[in-house]
C-alpha cells in the first residue's frame, strides 16, 4: 500500500516537473523569437518582420502594405504582460519612424500580442503591424 502511494506521488511530481520544463522551454523560444523580431524592426527588415505574423490572421503582402513607405528609426518595448495559462504575451511597443518622402520623425505606441502555436512550436503575432499614418 505504501509502495503504491509512493509511486503515485513520484508520478505526480514527474508530471508537474515536465509541465514546468515545457513552459520554460516555450518561454526560452519566446526570448529567441523576440531577439530576432526586435532586430528586424530596428533594421527595418520589414519582410522579416512580416514572417512573425500568424499567416491565418494576415498575409505577408497585407502585412507589408501596412508599413507602406516608411523607415523605422527606433523600436522600444514599454511594457509586457504574460498570461501564464494561455501563454499569450501582450506588449506595449513604441516605434519611431518617418516616411521615405520626408524627414519628420513620428512616434507610435501600440499593443501587440504574441501566442505560442503548439502544433508548429513557434511564437507568432496574433495581429499585424499597425497602420502608419
Amino acid at each position: 500500500m505504501i509502495k503504491r502511494m509512493l509511486i503515485a506521488v513520484v508520478c505526480c511530481c514527474l508530471l508537474i516537473g515536465c509541465a514546468s520544463f515545457s513552459k520554460k522551454a516555450k518561454m526560452k523560444k519566446y526570448g529567441l523569437t523576440m531577439d530576432s523580431y526586435e532586430t528586424a524592426m530596428r533594421t527595418s527588415e520589414l519582410n522579416a518582420v512580416c514572417r512573425f505574423v500568424d499567416p491565418s490572421v494576415m498575409s505577408r503582402e497585407d502585412c507589408l502594405n501596412r508599413f507602406g513607405k516608411i523607415k523605422l528609426v527606433d523600436y522600444k518595448l514599454m511594457d509586457i504582460q504574460v498570461d501564464d495559462e494561455s501563454l499569450d504575451v501582450t506588449q506595449e511597443v513604441k516605434v519611431s519612424y518617418h516616411f521615405l518622402s520626408g524627414v519628420r520623425i513620428k512616434d507610435l505606441t501600440y499593443e501587440q500580442t504574441w501566442h505560442y502555436l503548439e502544433d508548429s512550436e513557434k511564437w507568432v503575432l496574433t495581429d499585424g503591424p499597425p497602420q502608419f499614418k
